[in-house]
């Protein structure tokens, strides 16, 4: 059960503002939203009924061993919240780890030095004070359990669990984790490690949750070496921890037996547990439900291949969502949620509050094969048109075509959960990223990371309108997006490393801003600052 104070807070009151003591939270009273963020068909629709284009970057760092976003050594968090906006973007994805979470440390000056309030304050209390002063403008926050223990990229087992002999973050420490955040993001102080003095305010500026939901594990993953893959001994997509998918494709997750030893692989089911988990826990209390947000993993067994020994088809970490469908081999397996469950029994189902997450990247992070001499734009144009490459492992959701098989089986079984069957979800593009030269930017040649950012930022803008230009051959629904990184310590970065200006001004002015979405996308102009005012964005390859 969540940690929290010993006073009841009433539903009205926790969207206020609070100062907390030991057991104490004075408090102004705010109403909630009469219904929070959810989604429909291939949309995120605000708690009004109006649509809500995610247009945004990540803010990393307080899943590493600084536990705290970076740059705050350089600027004060207020004056970054500020530069995000400025720059057009309108939501951060803020990444944390287990680690930090349950011990909620204080970050060294070092991190901190140039943000006074920052300075000898638990590593929760500077995410709340991050994300009340940006809700305060307007801004709004996806949270990402980054990783486990504390430290850079991804979990190096590929799964959303570690346990060895000097950490210990199980399953059951992730899924108890995200139910203490949504706490958290509520006004209700935790007391993990250290106990809250500043709690989260539940409402930004325009009178909707500061948060609109919770990327449940960044980057679930096969582990590669040199002597190869071992996919069924990473994240799964389907393989049904001891439930034969061929018998049932869609059983209760919190039926097998490996949960309560943290040996479980199937990343699928995972995710629907963490995601009723928090769903239940919101439902409880009568709050409004979060947006649910669901990676991807590396890697599928390919049509005639298994789960067991393949062929796979491999793909970015966090990206691959072939599975939602399968193939003729192996049963489909889209995620589904529940308000809430146990191994004998389930909530209600919960149907409108899913978006599918994928990362993707070019070729300086790694030489996929479809970056060649013949890599083109457009669908069909060659056997390594990028247009096809995304639609094929995550495109097709926001195309209608999530349309799960059952082999040998005439349709599937989505009542077994109660859920209803669905055609189409959000996409959001959780991460992407290039450098920091006019090389990373713009295209040089077939096959190049220019030429897949280009392209990339054109996909995405071809969603929003069609042109001849940018037209990949098919007409996808709106796409949700938030690039890697603002940071100004990063190899993609948005930001230099003094934190206060564009490092590549072009980067946003000739392609992001393109795909920005209200309330803060940059105008259209020459002008300083306008978006195109160092070049029209570029046509794809």
């Amino acid at each position: 059960m969540p940690q929290t104070s010993s006073i009841a807070i009433p539903r009205f009151l926790r969207s206020s503002s609070c100062i907390l003591a030991a057991v104490t939270c004075l408090l102004v009273t705010t109403p909630l939203s009469a219904t929070g963020w959810h989604t429909s068909g291939t949309q995120i629709v605000n708690p009004s009924g109006g649509t809500y284009v995610v247009s945004g970057v990540n803010w990393y760092g307080a899943e590493t061993t600084a536990y705290t976003p970076s740059g705050l050594w350089a600027q004060d968090y207020k004056f970054i919240l500020n530069e995000i906006k400025s720059n057009g973007f309108n939501t951060i994805r803020l990444p944390y780890s287990n680690q930090m979470w349950e011990t909620d440390p204080v970050p060294s000056n070092h991190y901190v030095g140039l943000c006074p309030t920052c300075k000898s304050k638990h590593a929760r209390d500077i995410l709340a004070m991050i994300l009340n002063y940006g809700g305060s403008i307007g801004l709004h926050f996806i949270i990402d359990n980054h990783r486990s223990e504390a430290g850079n990229s991804t979990e190096p087992n590929g799964l959303w669990y570690f346990v060895n002999n000097s950490n210990n973050y199980p399953e059951s420490s992730w899924t108890n984790d995200w139910v203490h955040v949504i706490d958290w993001v509520h006004g209700i102080q935790q007391t993990q490690g250290a106990t809250d003095t500043v709690a989260v305010n539940y409402l930004a500026s325009d009178g909707f949750p500061i948060v609109i939901g919770y990327d449940l594990r960044n980057e679930p993953h096969t582990v590669c070496s040199r002597s190869g893959c071992n996919y069924l001994g990473g994240s799964t997509w389907g393989s049904g921890d001891g439930i034969d998918p061929s018998a049932n494709p869609n059983p209760n997750p919190f039926t097998p037996s490996c949960i309560s030893t943290s040996t479980c692989h199937d990343w699928r089911l995972a995710a629907e547990r963490a995601g009723d988990g928090i769903l239940g826990e919101a439902n409880t209390h009568g709050w409004d439900l979060p947006v649910i947000f669901v990676e991807g993993i590396s890697q599928y067994p390919a049509a005639g291949g298994t789960q067991a020994n393949g062929p796979y088809d491999f793909y970015w970490d966090g990206g691959q969502l072939q599975g939602i469908n399968g193939n003729s081999t192996n049963s489909g397996a889209p995620v589904v949620l529940n308000a809430g469950g146990t191994a004998t029994s389930l909530g209600t189902s919960i149907s409108n509050q899913l978006v599918y997450s994928a990362h993707d990247y070019g070729p300086s992070l790694f030489q996929q094969p479809w970056f060649t001499t013949d890599t083109c734009y457009v669908s069909g144009c060659s056997p390594h048109s990028l247009a096809d490459v995304w639609k094929n492992h995550w495109g097709f959701i926001n195309l209608g075509q999530i349309n799960p098989v059952w082999p040998g089986h005439s349709s599937y079984p989505w009542s077994n959960t109660g859920a209803t069957a669905y055609t189409s979800a959000p996409v959001w593009i959780g991460e992407f990223g290039t450098g920091t030269t006019n090389s990373d930017i713009f295209s040089s040649g077939a096959g190049s990371q220019g030429q897949w950012f280009t392209d990339m930022v054109n996909f995405i803008n071809s969603s929003y309108t069609l042109t001849s230009a940018n037209n990949p051959g098919f007409s996808m629904q709106p796409l949700e997006w938030t690039y890697w990184s603002i940071n100004g310590n990063d190899s993609f970065a948005i930001l230099n490393s003094n934190w206060n200006a564009l490092i590549l001004p072009a980067k946003v002015y000739s392609l992001l801003c393109f795909d920005e979405q209200p309330p803060f996308a940059l105008p259209m102009g020459t002008g300083s600052g306008q978006c195109g005012s160092t070049g029209a964005l570029p046509n794809p390859q």
